[in-house]
């Protein structure tokens, strides 16, 4: 996967070097994560619960959000001199951490967190909160590969997500409410836009669901 610059922009080449740095990471920075058997099931079914969105603690995700944010640009996902893996799964595993968040052992994996959210009936595809896991697809329409946190999100609807990628902890945009567009009426970028087997993709269509575990 390699990213692009968003059609009729002239972006600088750092800007541009940011995006390849980003998309090229995306396709291989949950590689190391432990493989597990996915049942051949709808990879959105259940992501939009009926039940309210139970809200996250403020203060617990503000920790996790901090934590994440510090560790930005880095590879190697280490708090107070202790590793959480190389996956992409281990960010969260360590802003959950530190937000006091005791998830089950055996949640140590993509797959194994998008289970337990199935489990607790949070997943859904609308209403993302600061501190919130975002899973992510290599293509749209396909399975989750990937797990980042969400940093915050934009007057405008665009979410900025932190995950962690081969090349370290990088920020990413989308805005799922205009998943097509790269840009907005007033210049703003409203999501990075990855090349895809060939093609531009943006990376609002690469979302699978939300999850509230906090």
């Amino acid at each position: 996967m390699d990213a692009t610059r968003p059609a009729g922009s002239i972006a600088p080449m750092a800007r541009l070097r940011s995006l390849l740095l980003l998309a090229a990471g995306l396709a291989s920075g949950c590689a190391s994560a432990p493989p597990r058997p996915s049942p051949p099931t709808d990879p959105h079914a259940g992501a939009e619960t009926a039940a309210p969105v139970r809200p996250p603690d403020p203060s617990a995700a503000k920790r996790a959000v901090e934590t994440a944010r510090s560790l930005a640009g880095q590879k190697q996902i280490v708090v107070g001199g202790v590793s959480y893996g190389d996956g992409c799964a281990a960010l969260v595993l360590a802003a959950y951490q530190q937000a006091g968040r005791r998830l089950p052992a055996g949640a140590t994996d993509v797959k194994a967190l998008h289970a337990l959210a199935r489990a607790e009936g949070s997943l859904r595809r609308t209403r993302p909160a600061a501190g919130d896991l975002v899973f992510l697809s290599d293509t749209p329409g396909g399975r989750v590969e990937h797990v980042g946190l969400v940093e915050r999100i934009g007057a405008g609807g665009t979410v900025t997500v932190l995950h962690r990628t081969s090349r370290g902890v990088v920020r990413m945009r989308f805005n799922s409410g205009q998943p097509w567009k790269a840009r907005g009426d007033d210049g703003q970028i409203l999501n990075d836009v990855l090349v895809v087997g060939g093609g531009r993709v943006s990376a609002a269509r690469l979302l699978v669901a939300y999850a509230t575990l906090l």
